[in-house]
Formats: structure tokens, sequence, C-alpha cells
């Protein structure tokens, strides 16, 4: 092996290692050590500032409820959401009982395309552009069926922390596994999902939702880990943990507007 490519070697092999290290260790508490498989075809920039997913901003921003909307719908970070219903999901309480769906905490914020009075237009966000929100790489994508697609990108701190951002709802990303991409690159589309057409976007210190919930608690009782970019809501009896910072989750918009 000449010496070039013997340096070339090395430098992948510890680009990889810097990936695998940070990803094992900002997982959430009680990650595994199964995380999916990533390997980064290029060394992503750091994240030295981040900005909202749809743009222009002021077009789009969550339902709230008789302020954006008439109905009793609240998409934002954080807030339960009386219109999703009595449906059981996957968390099961201390009785045993599937908790209801509107019971459950948002653990990002579903953005809608925002009329000219700032009131939800539930068609107009339907192949809008989604762009990544800071420098970074992409660790998942999956597809979701009805719902579309999921995505996943790691950003690079400033001070060597890791954050991840995940975009749901979106056309097949244009994207791949590894890819390096930079604040502002289109990475998919929103899905036309009629009027209920949305992006579900979040900011959270884990990269690998598989094993988010221990044995004790509603999420871990349930079905609710298994999931590489985990569910998107948060629940549990102690109310203490119930809500998503407790599960290393971070309120997007004000994240954004703080960097």
């Amino acid at each position: 092996m000449t010496a070039a490519l013997l340096d070339k070697s090395r430098t992948v092999i510890a680009g990889l290692c810097l990936v695998l290290i940070a990803l094992l260790a900002s997982c959430a508490p009680g990650s595994g050590p199964d995380l999916p498989s990533f390997i980064p075809a290029e060394t992503p920039e750091v994240a030295d500032a981040f900005d909202s997913p749809l743009l222009p901003r002021e077009r789009f921003g969550p339902y709230i409820p008789h302020v954006s909307g008439p109905l009793p719908i609240d998409t934002r970070y954080g807030a339960q959401n009386p219109g999703l219903g009595a449906t059981g999901k996957c968390f099961v309480d201390r009785a045993g009982s599937q908790v209801a769906f509107s019971r459950l905490f948002h653990a990002g914020e579903d953005w809608f395309a925002l009329d000219a009075r700032g009131g939800v237009d539930g068609r107009g966000a339907a192949g809008v552009p989604v762009r990544a929100v800071a420098n970074g790489a992409v660790t998942w994508t999956q597809d979701i069926g009805t719902d579309g697609y999921v995505l996943v990108l790691v950003h690079l701190m400033p001070d060597g922390s890791r954050v991840w951002s995940a975009y749901w709802h979106v056309t097949q990303p244009i994207v791949s596994v590894g890819q390096a991409v930079k604040r502002g690159d289109r990475v998919a589309d929103v899905l036309d999902r009629g009027i209920n057409s949305h992006l579900h976007w979040e900011i959270r210190t884990f990269g690998d939702g598989t094993a988010l919930y221990p044995a004790d608690s509603a999420g871990g009782r349930g079905t609710c880990n298994g999931r590489v970019p985990a569910l998107g809501y948060t629940w549990d009896d102690d109310p203490s943990r119930a809500k998503p910072d407790y599960w290393s989750y971070r309120d997007p918009t004000k994240f954004v507007d703080e960097r």
C-alpha cells in the first residue's frame, strides 16, 4: 500500500470512528449499543448557525387553537393535542392501559403553511422544499408508508457536542445516508397529505431512539422502543419525566432562534 493510500485510509477510518463515538456518547437515557449503520461519505462542516426548515419562515408555523385556526388543535412543542382523539398508541400506563393519543406530549412542532392573516392553510405546505436547519450529515432515512419519509441529520456544534434534527412527513429524500449537507440545502419536500400537509420537525440530543424508554416507563411497558427515529411524542405516569425535554428533545423553534 502506498503512503498516500495509507494516509487516505487512516483519514476515512478516523472520521468513521469520530461519528460512531459521538452517536454512542449522545444517545438518550436507556439507549442501547445497537446503532444504525452510518458511514459518512463526507465530513460535515461545523453547525455555526441554524435556520428554519421551511422558508420564508413567516409563511409557516404550528396550528395554535383559536389563533391560527378555529379547531381545538395544538401542534406546538410540548403540547397535548385534543384533536388527536382517544385511540391508544404505544405508551402503556401503570394500570396496563394504552394512553390516549390526545394525552401525549408533542416532541417536535408541526408546521403548516399560513395565509396572509396568519391562519393555517392545510394544503399550502405540500411540495414546499424542506431545508437542512444547519450544516450536518444525513444519518437516517426511512419510508413510513402513507405518512411519507422521515429524515435525520446530525450536526456538530462549535463546542464539540452534537445535536440531531429530524424531519417527518416528507417526500423521498434527495440526499442519502452519509452525505454532508449545508444549512439551507434542500433535502426533501413536504408530502402532499391533502388538508393535513405539514412538516413535523424536531431537535434532540440523541441519534438513535431504538431503546429510548427504560422498562419501568410508559414507553418501555408499551411498544415505543425499536424505532431509530423514535416516535415524535412522549408520556409517562411520572409527571417529571412525561414531557419531551426529559427525553432529550429540545424546543426546535427556541433552539434555532437562540442560534
